[in-house]
Formats: structure tokens, C-alpha cells, sequence
């Protein structure tokens, strides 16, 4: 009888070494931004080959969004509680205090070089922004059905609202409170209020 080796092929990932190509990655990206950085560049400052970068990130633009994703903390949080006001808050929430921590300016740079380079722009878009865009939209969606909202409320405008005035803020060096997320979902929900 032929015994079968079910063990997984190859070797794992160690996940010191993805972390350590997202550092470097994002320190090369932190002194020259996107131009600056390069394959060969994130696999010799951490001593690996470039297929193992390779491996895990099929394109620049894919390493550079990974880095700032998982580094800067824009982790997807996407609750659907059926309080809109609550869950709004909680997905906009993380974003103002990423904006008013230290991180701040590295993110405002990764937004700056996301409209000047396509790639960057359409891998954030893809990996990071899209599910982000969809589940607002079905959070407003479903308050209007729950009547939370008026029947004729633009949802693609709605959805778009929140995340662009804390954009609009932060490129444009506003200044804003910690609690500008609740600010902001407080003024959508009075304006979009049924009658």
C-alpha cells in the first residue's frame, strides 16, 4: 500500500520576512515615494531574492499598497449592525485617527502619488477602496429601506460624502478634531433624514 504525503508543498512563509519586506518597502516609499521604489531595491535591503517578493506581490504598485495597508492600519472594518449612524462612525472612525497619528503625513503622501501613478491608483482601488465603497453603499441602501432615510437619497453621492471631506481635509492641511467622523455621519444623517 502506497502511503500519500498529504504535508503542504513547499515552505511556509515565515511571516518575519513579510514584515520585514513591508518595512523596507514602506521606508523606501516614506524617502522618494513611489518612483523610489523598486523590486530589487525592497529585496536587497532585505536581503531576499526577488522572487520571493515576487511570490507575495505579483507588481510594485501591489507592494506598495500592501505596505501602507498593513503598516499605516487601513484594515477594513465593515459592520452591518442595522444602526447606520453607529456603523458609519465605525468605519470612518479609524481612518481620522490614522489621518491625526503620526502616520498621518506618510498617508497623505501614499494619496498624493496614488493620483500621479495609475498602477498605485488602481491597485489601492481594487484591494483597499472597493470593499470599503460597496458595503457603504448597501449600509445606506438598506437604511433607506429601513425608512432611516429619506426614499430619494442619493446613495452614490452619500457614499462618497464621508470619505472625501476627511480626504478633502487632510490634503488640504484643515485641521480637524478626533471626532470629525461623528461630525460628519451626524450632518449626512440630518440631511438625508426622511421627512
Amino acid at each position: 500500500m502506497k502511503l500519500v504525503d498529504h504535508r503542504p508543498r513547499g515552505r511556509r512563509r515565515d511571516p518575519a520576512l513579510d514584515d520585514l519586506i513591508l518595512d523596507h518597502t514602506l521606508a523606501m516609499f516614506a524617502n522618494g515615494g513611489y518612483e523610489s521604489v523598486s523590486i530589487e531595491g525592497v529585496a536587497a535591503r532585505a536581503g531576499v531574492g526577488k522572487a520571493t517578493i515576487y511570490r507575495r506581490y505579483p507588481t510594485k504598485a501591489a507592494l506598495i499598497v500592501a505596505a501602507v495597508r498593513e503598516r499605516l492600519c487601513l484594515v477594513d472594518q465593515l459592520p452591518d449592525t442595522g444602526d447606520l449612524r453607529a456603523d458609519l462612525v465605525t468605519m470612518m472612525s479609524p481612518l481620522v485617527r490614522r489621518l491625526l497619528s503620526p502616520d498621518g503625513p506618510m498617508l497623505i503622501a501614499f494619496m498624493a502619488e496614488r493620483f500621479r501613478e495609475p498602477e498605485l491608483e488602481a491597485e489601492f482601488e481594487r484591494s483597499v477602496v472597493g470593499r470599503k465603497r460597496v458595503h457603504m453603499r448597501k449600509l445606506l441602501r438598506d437604511a433607506v429601506e429601513r425608512g432611516d432615510l429619506a426614499p430619494d437619497t442619493d446613495i452614490e453621492i452619500s457614499a462618497e460624502m464621508l470619505p472625501a471631506l476627511i480626504w478633502y481635509r487632510a490634503l488640504n492641511h484643515l485641521p480637524f478634531e478626533a471626532d470629525f467622523a461623528e461630525v460628519v455621519v451626524d450632518q449626512l444623517l440630518e440631511v438625508r433624514a426622511p421627512l
